[in-house]
């Protein structure tokens, strides 16, 4: 008779094995320029018109593309030193997240820059003395937003979240260097979930916490590997894991309900370094490649 462990056991490999025969898995169809290559893939997201935006340390850092693949245009051409995050709000803005630079920008579908958080080139917490109340940034790695449209900035050089209201001006900020509740090594990610639950993928520290909107600690869940780029995505969290090359689902209670593991290597389909993640209205993935300087998509196959 097996045991209750052995019974889990059993049960969580299967459903990791069926994870990893549930998709195919090919470049995505997107045609770049003449000449023109991805570097480091960071991040990718999709509007609601079906335009990926791709988010890349290459030539052309943020690229468009429409629903066929076909390469539309670069956006904020000279404006990027190193990418780290991308974003869409629910206005269709796009967000980009610059190490490099230590800004936050925030263009509109135009493609015109309508806000910078930051100041370029400074990395600092910021001044807050002589009537200054203005936030820096360190490093930062991704943004997201509430239902109030707040902003968070995970500020991975400063060791905490930064959080500002919708006109960008600071609220509050919280976190410091550790293992402790509300500590962080190398905070890497952020999202905001339709219960205000502020989710931040705590990636050294293997676990990913969560906080209420003012920052107060709610909990944490832990042994899911090192989470890297987190997404919401009908009632799920998805993240990747570039350490051990997965893509993983969670419920919001924090259980893994999926794990699919990639194929580690150089070659076209292989994962080299898994980074951003979307998943589209069809359920097909599409993930970035940091070392394989790629857009992998993996379809359901049946």
């Amino acid at each position: 008779m097996k045991s209750l462990f052995q019974v889990l056991l059993l049960m969580a490999v299967s459903l990791y094995a069926a994870a990893n025969d549930e998709y195919s898995v090919d470049q995505a169809n997107l045609k770049l320029p003449k000449s023109v290559a991805f570097g480091e893939v960071v991040g990718i997201v999709e509007n609601d018109d079906g335009h990926k935006f791709v988010f890349n340390r290459g030539q052309r850092p943020l690229m468009e593309f429409d629903k066929d693949g076909q390469f539309v245009r670069e956006i904020g051409e000279g404006q990027f030193v190193n990418p780290n995050g991308l974003r869409l709000d629910r206005h269709g803005n796009i967000w980009t997240v610059d190490g490099g630079t230590h800004l936050i920008q925030r263009f509109s579908m135009d493609g015109n820059i309508t806000m910078v958080l930051g100041m370029k080139g400074r990395a600092s917490e910021g001044w807050f003395d002589r009537d200054y109340h203005m936030v820096l940034f360190n490093n930062p790695e991704d943004v997201g937003f509430d239902n109030a449209g707040n902003i968070y900035v995970v500020d991975r050089g400063n060791h905490r979240i930064v959080k500002l209201d919708a006109n960008g001006l600071f609220v509050k900020a919280w976190g410091q260097k550790g293992t402790g509740q509300g500590e962080f090594n190398f905070a890497h990610s952020v999202v905001v979930d339709e219960n205000n639950r502020v989710l931040i993928a705590d990636r050294e520290n293997k676990r990913i916490q969560l906080f209420d909107v003012n920052g107060v600690f709610i909990e944490q869940w832990t042994d899911v590997g090192y989470p890297y780029v987190l997404v919401l995505n009908d009632g799920a969290l998805w993240f990747t894991d570039a350490r051990n090359e997965q893509i993983k689902r969670l419920d919001l209670q924090g259980n893994i309900t999926k794990t699919i593991q990639g194929e580690k290597g150089r070659n076209p389909t292989q994962f080299g370094f898994a980074h951003g993640l979307h998943i589209s209205a069809e359920e097909h993935i599409f993930v970035t490649q940091i070392l394989n300087w790629s857009v992998l998509e993996l379809k359901p196959s049946r």
